[in-house]
């Protein structure tokens, strides 16, 4: 309090009006459940010049483990199908050969890299959410090799997206790290850890699929680009995972057409699965706009989205609404 005054600093306030203290110093992002506290850089310049940063030796307390993914050796063929599920449900999952099968726990954060040809480098993170069992082996052999099933929280295609290339993991402790693995599922070690998921977070935020973690309800109204073009056979519309992410948060995982709610109606597994749909059609726009998650963007249950895409232009979410009432 003492610092607050001498230099006038205000403090940040919650909506509930309680002041915060931490990001005074601090400045973090949310990974899965885990929000990660980073120290702000002019105060770890002060205490570099007072000498105390080789006393501080921050480490990570969660494990995790590199996968590979070596595309001459198995074609990921459903990749982009997986890509957009975790858009459009905000889960994807995949079982993965683990050579750590032994340690791996479910919660353990996962990073998968892509070897062999160029581009080479992490695309793809989550964290593991089975227990290591025998499946047979990718090749098709008579063999049984020890996997378990990773569900992502961000997954690129690396032929067509950019990647965080193996250049860029060559500073610091990141030297001291494997990430050409020979075998799929090795360890991540804990001090390297930190500075993976800051070289990861900074890759994902210059390439527009970040989020401000400290972001209030009144200030949603942030926009996010959508609509990135992109020549492949055909024209392919790309979708910021993040205005889904801030959509969700608003407005919730209940059908704004029927008002279903998967969760309550299959427990568990229904947990936090909807569809979200964009009230202007990106694909009618032909180029890069702002998409604002609150304006733009509806909860709805996968029923009532193929049932707004059934005649072009779509229905409306209000006119669809109508027709259930009066049918």
């Amino acid at each position: 309090m003492r610092i607050l005054k001498k230099y006038d600093i205000k403090q940040s306030v919650r909506s509930d009006g309680s002041k915060r203290y931490w990001d005074f110093f601090f400045s973090g992002y949310y990974k899965g459940d885990f929000f990660i506290w980073k120290l702000k850089p002019e105060l770890k310049e002060a205490l570099e010049e007072c000498g105390l940063v080789a006393s501080i030796r921050p480490i990570s307390l969660q494990r995790a483990f590199l996968f590979a993914w070596n595309p001459d050796n198995w074609d990921w063929k459903d990749l982009n199908e997986n890509i957009e599920e975790l858009y459009k449900t905000g889960k994807a999952t995949q079982k993965w050969s683990c050579k750590s099968h032994k340690s791996v726990r479910p919660g353990d954060r996962a990073f998968i890299v892509k070897l062999g040809t160029n581009p080479k480098g992490i695309f793809a993170s989550g964290k593991v959410v089975s227990e290591p069992f025998l499946s047979q082996h990718w090749s098709g052999e008579d063999k049984l090799v020890p996997r378990v099933v990773i569900e992502f929280d961000i997954l690129l295609n690396p032929e067509k997206d950019p990647i965080l290339l193996l250049d860029n993991l060559k500073a610091g402790n990141l030297k001291n790290q494997t990430w050409t693995p020979q075998a799929s599922g090795i360890s991540i070690k804990p001090e390297v850890l930190g500075e993976l998921e800051e070289e990861w977070f900074e890759f994902l935020r210059n390439q527009n699929i970040s989020h401000n973690p400290f972001i209030e309800n009144k200030d949603l109204l942030q926009t996010y680009l959508e609509g990135s073009v992109a020549q492949v056979t055909q024209t392919r519309y790309e979708r910021n995972i993040h205005a889904r992410t801030e959509c969700l948060k608003h407005f919730g995982y209940s059908c704004l057409v029927c008002d279903f709610n998967f969760e309550k109606h299959y427990g568990n597994i229904g947990y936090q699965f909807i569809h979200v749909h964009h009230l202007t059609q990106i694909s009618s726009v032909g180029k890069e706009y702002k998409v604002n998650p609150i304006d733009d963007l509806r909860p709805v249950c996968p029923n009532c989205h193929a049932m707004l895409h059934k005649q072009n232009p779509p229905l409306s979410i209000e006119e669809l609404k109508d027709l259930i009432k009066n049918k």
